[in-house]
C-alpha cells in the first residue's frame, strides 16, 4: 500500500498552509502545484525548487542505517515525508533533551523504550523501502508555523518563533540570502556595481563564507591572505589532537554541510580539508593572493575608497584599490608570547602550540608546556606520551567538562543517512543546534538573588560547579593533593569551558608535574618559579594563547580623519555589532570586537550572521549608488554602553574572572554579551536609517 505523502481532498496537508506550493501522492508520485506557491518557502536541493526522491542501498543496508540514526530526529523526517500528524502522538513523544550530571553536553537520544523504538524502526523502514522502490518526489518545506510545532513535540519544550524562524535559515529550509538577493539582483542588472570592488582581508573560515557569498551575488572581489593555503586557524595549527570543540555538524558553514565528518569533534586535518573544498567548490582560488600580507590600509576621502598596501614573501610591496575591506583576521591568529626576564639566554628549543615545530623531537626531552588552556588541555597527553617528563606551568585552571563523543567517530549509519535520507540532515542540525548553542545561556546569567556572587552567577551556574568540581575528584584519583589545583576559583563560563581529553589522567602520570608557582624568569636551561626552583627543560611549548585584543593588529588602519584605528581603540577596541567603526567608512571587520562565544555554540553561525549583515549593506551602498556607508559615532557609542552594561551581569563580566575577554579596566572586549539567538536577531536586518550613506 502506498504511503500517502499529501492528498488534495480538504486542501493541505496537516501544517501546510495554502502556500506551501507542493502537495504529494507517493502511489503514483503525482504533483500538484497550488497557484499560491511562495518559491521562498520551497525546499532548495541542488539548486531546484522539487527534487526526485532517490534512495539507495538493499533491505540489509536500511536496517544497518536506521540502527544509527537519532529517533527523535527520524521522527521528524517521517512526520514530514507524510505530511500529517500520525508520528506526532504521545505514545512517540521524546523524552526531553538531558545533560548528564558533570557534563554540558546533552544526551538526546529520546530515551524510546525497546518496543516503541522497534515500532518507530520498523514503520521507517517500510517508508523509505516504499520511497526507494516507487519513488517520490520530496515534500515542501516547513512553515514557520509547522516547524514550531514539529520542533515542539521533539524537543518536548515550548518554543518561540524567533528562535523557529531563525532554525528555518539554519536549516536551509528558508534560503536567508533572499532578503538581499532580489534587490542586489536589481541593482546589479542596473550597472550600478561597475567598477565596485571588495578587497577580503584573509582566507580562513570568515574570509570564505565572504567570498562565497561575493561571488553568488556577483560583486568583484579579491583576497589577501598571508599563509599559502587557506584554512586560517585550521592551516596555522597542527599541534597534537588539535581540533574543535563544536560539534563538526554545527562547526560548518549552514549552505555547505558536510555529511561525511568522520569524527563528532573532527581534528585539525579534516577540517582544513573541509575549507579547502570549500574554496574549491565556490570558485574563489583563483581571487587569493597567497602569501602576501597587508601591512597598512588608508581611506582616501577624496576617492572614497581604500587604498590597502600589500606586501608579498619577497618583500615587494603593492597597492590595492578597493570600495570595500572585509576584515576576516578573527581574533586567534597572532600569537602571544609573554616576556619572561632570561627568555634570550635560554638555550633549549622553544615555540608557539599555533607555530608547532615538527622537526622538534620531543622523545626522551624534558618538555616545558606554558598554560592550560584549550591548546595545551588537547596536546599535553600525545606529548607526555612521547617526552621523558612534562612540566605544567599553570597560572589559573579552567572548567573542563566531559563529553562522551569527543573521540566517537560517527556511525556509518548516520552517515548514510546525512547523505541519503530526505531532510535528516536538516533536522539532526536543527535539533544539534537547539540542544548545544544556548542552553547553557541561563547558567551565564548572574541572579541578582544569588547569595553566593563570589563562587557562582546563579544557582543553575553552581549546580553545573558542583558537578565539575565532583567530575575533577573523580578523575584525579589518588591525587587528591591536586584539587586545590584544578577547581577554577571563577564561575563557570567565566572562561572558556574545555573538553576534556584525559587531561585530569595525564597531569597524574609519574612524568607530568602540574606546577603553579609564577614563573620568574627563563634560564639557559630551563625555568626558574617563584619558589627559587629552576626546572630543567629541554623544550618549551608556548600554549599562552593569542594577542586577542589587538583587533586587525599588525596592520596599520588610517580612517578618514587620519586617525589610526590601533590610537583610536587603544586597549578598548568598540565596534558597531562587532562589525563597522566610526570614521572609518566601508570597512567591515569579521570576528570583531565583543562577538566571540564562551557559552555554546559555533563561531561559524555568527559568522554567517555578520556576513548577511555585510550583504545588506553592500547592497544598500549599490542601490544608491553611494560611495560611503558609515556607523555615526553616537550610535556606535549607544550600542557599546549596552554591550558593557549587560556583561557585568555575565559570567566573563564577573569581577572575579581574569581573562583575555577583559581589558586593563576590566571591560569585556572579546565576548559576545548576547544569546546566540539575540545575535541572530540583531544582525538578521540591517537599519538603512543608522547609517550616513553617500
Amino acid at each position: 500500500m502506498a504511503i500517502p505523502i499529501g492528498t488534495i481532498e480538504g486542501g493541505c496537508p496537516s501544517g501546510y498552509d495554502q502556500g506551501c506550493g507542493v502537495l504529494i501522492c507517493l502511489s503514483n508520485a503525482v504533483t500538484i502545484q497550488l497557484s499560491t506557491a511562495s518559491p521562498a518557502m520551497l525546499y532548495r536541493l541542488k539548486g531546484d525548487l522539487v527534487s526526485n526522491i532517490q534512495i539507495p542501498g538493499t533491505d540489509a543496508d536500511l536496517r544497518a542505517a536506521l540502527a544509527d540514526v537519532n529517533l527523535p530526529t527520524l521522527l521528524m523526517v517521517m512526520t514530514q515525508l507524510a505530511g500529517d500528524d500520525r508520528w506526532m502522538i504521545p505514545r512517540y513523544q521524546p523524552a526531553p533533551i538531558q545533560v548528564p550530571e558533570g557534563s554540558l553536553f546533552p544526551d538526546d537520544s529520546g530515551d524510546f523504550s525497546d518496543e516503541i523504538a522497534n515500532e518507530i524502526l520498523n514503520a521507517a523502514f517500510e517508508m523509505f523501502v516504499e520511497l526507494r522502490d516507487q519513488g517520490g518526489v520530496l515534500p515542501p518545506a516547513p512553515t514557520l508555523a509547522r516547524m514550531r510545532q514539529m520542533l515542539e513535540f521533539s524537543t518536548a519544550e515550548p518554543l518561540d518563533d524567533a528562535f523557529c524562524a531563525m532554525l528555518l535559515e539554519e536549516t536551509r529550509f528558508v534560503d536567508r540570502d533572499d532578503q538581499w538577493r532580489v534587490q542586489l539582483d536589481k541593482a546589479l542588472q542596473g550597472s550600478q556595481v561597475e567598477g565596485f570592488k571588495v578587497l577580503i582581508v584573509g582566507a580562513g573560515m570568515s574570509g570564505i563564507c565572504s567570498a562565497a557569498k561575493l561571488k553568488a551575488a556577483g560583486i568583484p572581489f579579491s583576497i589577501i591572505e598571508k599563509n599559502a593555503s587557506v584554512g586560517g586557524t585550521w592551516y596555522e595549527n597542527s599541534y597534537p589532537d588539535c581540533g574543535v570543540d563544536t560539534p563538526n555538524h554545527f562547526y560548518s558553514f549552514s549552505f555547505e554541510r558536510n555529511p561525511n565528518w568522520s569524527g563528532y569533534f573532527s581534528k585539525r586535518d579534516e577540517l582544513h580539508a573541509y575549507f579547502e573544498a570549500c574554496a574549491d567548490k565556490f570558485g574563489i582560488r583563483d581571487a587569493i593572493e597567497f602569501n602576501c600580507e597587508v601591512k597598512s590600509m588608508q581611506f582616501d576621502a577624496d576617492l572614497s575608497m581604500w587604498r590597502v598596501d600589500v606586501e608579498d614573501r619577497e618583500g615587494g610591496i603593492s597597492t590595492h584599490i578597493a570600495n570595500v575591506v572585509i576584515s576576516a583576521v578573527g581574533q586567534l591568529n597572532r600569537p602571544n608570547i609573554p616576556e619572561f626576564p632570561g627568555a634570550e639566554s635560554y638555550e633549549g628549543e622553544q615555540f608557539h602550540s599555533a607555530r608547532w615545530r615538527h622537526d622538534v623531537a620531543l622523545e626522551g626531552k624534558r618538555v616545558a608546556v606554558i598554560g592550560t588552556g584549550c591548546s595545551a588541555v588537547q596536546l599535553l597527553p600525545k606529548t607526555a606520551a612521547k617526552a621523558a617528563h612534562v612540566s605544567v606551568f599553570q597560572r589559573s585552571p579552567h572548567w573542563i567538562t566531559p563529553n562522551k563523543d569527543y573521540y566517537q567517530p560517527v556511525e556509518k549509519g548516520l552517515i548514510w543517512a546525512l547523505n541519503h535520507m530526505p531532510f535528516y540532515a536538516e533536522w539532526h542540525r536543527a535539533r544539534m543546534i537547539f540542544s548545544t548553542m544556548d542552553r547553557n545561556w541561563p547558567s551565564v546569567s548572574a541572579d541578582p538573588n544569588w547569595d553566593q556572587p563570589d563562587r557562582a552567577m546563579s544557582e543553575s551556574n553552581d549546580g553545573v560547579r558542583e558537578a565539575l568540581t565532583g567530575y575533577i575528584s573523580e578523575h584525579l584519583g589518588a591525587r587528591q593533593d591536586l584539587m586545590p589545583h584544578c577547581v577554577p576559583d571563577f564561575p563557570v563560563f567565566g572562561k572558556r569551558v574545555i573538553i576534556d581529553n584525559n587531561w585530569y589522567e595525564t597531569i597524574t602520570r609519574d612524568n607530568v608535574n602540574l606546577i603553579s608557582d609564577e614563573i620568574a624568569a627563563l634560564t639557559p636551561r630551563g625555568i626558574k618559579t617563584a619558589d627559587g626552583v629552576e626546572h630543567k627543560i629541554d623544550v618549551i611549548i608556548y600554549a599562552t594563547g593569542f594577542n586577542t585584543n589587538k583587533f586587525l593588529w599588525p596592520m596599520e588602519v588610517v580612517g578618514r580623519s587620519g586617525t589610526s584605528l590601533s590610537e583610536r581603540w587603544g586597549d578598548y577596541p568598540q565596534a558597531y555589532k562587532g562589525m563597522l567603526v566610526p570614521d572609518y567608512p566601508n570597512l567591515f571587520s569579521l570576528y570583531g570586537p565583543n562577538t566571540n562565544i564562551v557559552h555554546g555554540g559555533s563561531i561559524i553561525y555568527s559568522v554567517e550572521c555578520q556576513v548577511h549583515y555585510i550583504m545588506q549593506c553592500l547592497t544598500l551602498m549599490i542601490e544608491r549608488q553611494a560611495t560611503t556607508l558609515e556607523i555615526p559615532h553616537t550610535i556606535n557609542e549607544a550600542y557599546n554602553r549596552e554591550v558593557q552594561q549587560i556583561s557585568q551581569h555575565l559570567a566573563w563580566g564577573h569581577p572575579g574572572v581574569q581573562s583575555w575577554y577583559k581589558n586593563s579596566e576590566g571591560k569585556v572586549v572579546n565576548n559576545s554579551p548576547f544569546s546566540n539567538l539575540e545575535f541572530w536577531q540583531r544582525t538578521h536586518d540591517a537599519e538603512p536609517d543608522y547609517f550616513e550613506v553617500s
